[in-house]
This record gives C-alpha cells, sequence and structure tokens, in this order.
C-alpha cells in the first residue's frame, strides 16, 4: 500500500476526523484556548439550528473564571423568559416589526461575513502573490514602449515623488543623514 500524502492537521487522505478521549485539559492556557474554541463553536451550531428550524434559542455558558456568555434568537433574555414563565409574556413577546427588523440584520450580518472571508481569501492569495515576486516587478518592468507622451510625463512625475518620499523617509530615519550625498547623485530624468 502506498504512504498518502500529507495533509493540514496532521491528516492523511485516507484518515478521517479522529475521536478524541473526553476529559479534562491539564494545562490551564490550553484549556482556556479549547473552551474559547469550543465555545465559539456552540454559538455556530445554536445559530445554524436557530435559522434552519426557525428556532427559538438560548446558550448560557459559564467559564472557569466566572465570565457567562450567552448567544440566543430573538434574544436570549425572550427565550429565557418563555422557558421561566412557560410562555411569552406581552414585555418579551417580539413584533412582527421586530421580528422583521431581526432578520434583516441576520441576513446583513451573514452578507459581511462572506464578505469578510471572500476579503481575507483575496488578501490571502495577495500574500502568496507577493511572496512569488518583488515588489518591483509590478511597476518597474512596465513596457514602456506603448506608453503616450502624456502617460510618460506621468510616469516621469511618479518616480520624482516617489524619490521625495524616499529621501523624507530616508531623512526621518536617520535625522543625521547627510541630504549632500542625495544632492551628489544624479537624479535627473
Amino acid at each position: 500500500m502506498a504512504p498518502s500524502s500529507t495533509l493540514n492537521n496532521g491528516r492523511t487522505s485516507n484518515q478521517r476526523k479522529r475521536k478524541i478521549e473526553i476529559k479534562e485539559v491539564e494545562q490551564r492556557n490550553r484549556r482556556c484556548v479549547t473552551f474559547s474554541k469550543r465555545k465559539l463553536g456552540l454559538f455556530n451550531k445554536v445559530t445554524e439550528l436557530s435559522l434552519l428550524c426557525k428556532a427559538q434559542t438560548a446558550l448560557i455558558i459559564t467559564s472557569e473564571n466566572g465570565n457567562v456568555y450567552s448567544s440566543g434568537y430573538p434574544n436570549t433574555d425572550a427565550v429565557l423568559y418563555r422557558y421561566v414563565s412557560g410562555g411569552f409574556s406581552e414585555l418579551c413577546r417580539v413584533t412582527e416589526d421586530q421580528q422583521e427588523y431581526i432578520e434583516k440584520q441576520r441576513v446583513e450580518y451573514e452578507n459581511v461575513q462572506r464578505n469578510l472571508k471572500e476579503k481575507q481569501k483575496q488578501l490571502e492569495e495577495l500574500k502568496e502573490a507577493q511572496k512569488s515576486r518583488s515588489c518591483f516587478d509590478s511597476w518597474w518592468n512596465l513596457s514602456h514602449q506603448n506608453m503616450s507622451l502624456e502617460d510618460l510625463e506621468d510616469f516621469k512625475t511618479s518616480l520624482e515623488t516617489f524619490k521625495l518620499n524616499i529621501i523624507t523617509l530616508l531623512q526621518e530615519k536617520d535625522a543625521s543623514f547627510p541630504l549632500s550625498m542625495l544632492k551628489s547623485v544624479d537624479y535627473s530624468f
């Protein structure tokens, strides 16, 4: 049998998620990290359940430090009050306007989350592309043959501005940098 290639998280392509033994995490810092990750996972599951089933959900978690975290739909207080009292009172009843507003906010939140994931993916792609080429490749090696006179003048102005920005940056970095050295070099275009 040929060895399988290793994928993310140390798993191979032939392995499935393995079950872990459920026991208390010994190290305090690892326990805090595990708590944080699992808490977010539970909150996501509660949100999914409320979305998929139009269920009213509430989840309350208390950390070992005594911090209380809650998540709920339409809100945790309304669901808890309904549980304690056996039904909604007029004070906690969600009106249709409130329900529409909540749904609108939920859809907007999902769109923002989706856009955030897309932007993060684009950022990662840009970082990978930047690693594969030097920072000057994008403009330094442009073909100047097909540029119009106006484009060439704009390019020259951009280079002059770039030069001044570099000089200013160097002066800020090292106040004792002799400006006469820069003037002695011919930067004319």
